[in-house]
Order: structure tokens, then sequence, then C-alpha cells
């Protein structure tokens, strides 16, 4: 392990960002109101960011929702990779997320179509979300051949990454599936007072003492936030239980000390079920969603990895 890992890892321990998971569904959506009312995007900006660098940005709609298409010509290329930013599915994406989707398009010489996709803080449930994305994966399919489109998300948008196409099945497949999807750091919402997931929360309590950003409880406020009254597919809430037939090959990346991790036996488990290619990296030390920061050593070479999925 990195020594900059390392006293990133202590900085983060020191501002207490795990107390912010405890709090009640309330305090959370509170919480996310002001996080979301953050300047985390200027288009303007953006677009003379785009102009210097010379590349082209264009920003569509989808549903209601922004899309954003980073591009290095104006006409479409070959491929094209789906981003998915993480946050819960409460809070907007940051920084991070921005200049990760310009490395991609840059390194690969494929297109970012980035999605805002539909908070659980704005007043709807999942099952917009899933609407909502799997409508921008439908138009992808209409630009590009499914075999050049990858999917890449982050924490919830990693949970998203695989649900779009579990949704698929769900709907009797009516889109092709996509190349290959990387999925870093998803988890699942289970109602873990059943008896059927009480080991999972076991495990997922074993780990919070080493997790230095999640806590675990937030599984069961977040079901709250993303359920409501709903009566939804239970696919929508942990990915899971869905139904993995004819799913591309797909990377799964978790941190070893964090919580989530307790899920990677259960997408194995899932993977093999419907004997779907798959593979799981795991960094040894590592936090949520490492490999979106590139100042540690550990970050930047998974990254690293990640854009070199992509170029294929």
């Amino acid at each position: 392990m990195s020594l900059t890992y390392k006293i990133a890892a202590e900085i983060v321990k020191l501002l207490g960002v795990k107390k912010m998971f405890l709090k009640y569904k309330e305090e959370m959506l509170e919480y996310a109101k002001g996080e979301n009312a953050k300047v985390v995007f200027d288009l303007e900006r953006a677009m003379k960011r785009a102009e210097r660098k010379n590349y082209f940005l264009f920003d569509r709609d989808v549903m209601g929702y922004r899309l954003l298409s980073y591009q290095k010509n104006k006409s479409f290329s070959k491929g094209a990779v789906l981003y998915l930013f993480g946050g819960g599915m409460i809070t907007q994406p940051n920084k991070l997320d921005f200049k990760l989707a310009e490395r991609i398009m840059e390194q690969t010489d494929k297109d970012v179509w980035f999605l805002f996709y539909p908070l659980c803080s704005e007043d709807v449930k999942v099952d917009k979300t899933y609407e909502v994305c799997f409508e921008t994966y439908r138009l992808m399919t209409e630009t590009y051949n499914e075999q050049n489109i990858s999917v890449l998300g982050f924490s919830s948008g990693a949970c998203l990454s695989l649900g779009i196409f579990l949704h698929n099945n769900a709907l009797g497949r009516p889109l092709p599936m996509p190349g290959k999807i990387i999925s870093v750091s998803p988890g699942g919402i289970p109602d873990v007072t059943l008896d059927e997931n009480r080991d999972l929360w076991e495990k997922l309590k074993k780990l919070n003492n080493k997790d230095i950003m999640i806590e675990p409880t937030y599984i069961k406020t977040a079901r709250e936030i993303l359920k409501g009254d709903k009566d939804l597919p239970e696919y929508m809430l942990d990915g899971t239980v869905g139904d993995f037939t004819e799913f591309p090959k797909t990377y799964y990346y978790f941190g070893e000390n964090e919580c989530l991790y307790a899920f990677a036996e259960e997408f194995k488990k899932a993977m093999e079920k419907y004997n779907a290619p798959y593979e799981i990296i795991v960094g040894k030390g590592m936090c949520h969603c490492y490999p979106l920061a590139r100042f540690f050593k550990e970050g930047r070479e998974a990254q690293d990895e990640i854009i070199e999925l992509l170029k294929y």
C-alpha cells in the first residue's frame, strides 16, 4: 500500500466521512439537497475547455435529463462508453467524474456518453432512474454497433451498469447486450431484515471497521429512499438477484477494505448461475471506488487498466 494512500485514508478517517451515512432518511435527503445545490458542472466553461483542448462536447436531453457526449470529432466514432457516476443515487457527479470521462475519450478514441440520471433525492424512485438509463442505452444502440459499446459505472452507477441489462432481460431482451461492462464497487440494497440476507448483513458489518467511507447502515436508509412505498422489482434494489442471462464479459472492481466487498461473492454466484463471463479485481487494502482517484499509485494503476479495457 502506497504512503500517499495511507495518508489520504487517515485524512478521510479524521474528517469523519462515515458519519454522513448514519443519518436518518430525512437528514440524508436534506444533506443531498445541499450537495446538489453546489455547482459542479458549468456548461459554458466546459464548452470552452473542449474548444481549448480541441474536442467536441455536445449537450443533449433524454427524457428531460442532461446527456453530455465527449467526442474527438464532430461525427460519432465507431465506439462509445456509457459513463454512470456514483453518489448513492442521491447526489450529483463530482469533478473527478468529468475529468475521467474526458480522459477516456482522449485515450480510447471513443465517444463518452455522460448521463445525469434522475436522482432519488429529486422526489423520484429508482424505477424512473432505470427508465432514463435504459432509454439512453437504447439511443446508443441506434448510433453504434452494440459490440462497440462499453458501460462503465461507479458505486450507484455501477449498480445501474448491471441493472440496465437485468432490466433488459426482465423485459424480454428488446435490446442487444453491450460489448463489455465495467462495474466499480457495485452493491445492493436488499432487505437485510430477511433471514435470507442475514449472512450478507453480517459480512457487511464485519467489513465496517475497515471501511473508511461507507457505513452499512446506509443500505437500510437507501432502500427507504429509492423504493419508498412503491412495489418495485427486487433486481432494481439488489442486482445480485437479477437475471444475468447472455451478459457480456463483466469486470467487477472492489476495494478489499470496503464493506461493499461483501457483495463480490454474491455477484460471483449470480454470474456463475447464468454462465456469464466475469472477472473480479480486488484492490488490496483499498477503499470504495479507488480507481476513480489518480493521486495515489493504486488508484492510478487501476484507472489506467480500466481505460485500457475500454479501448477494445
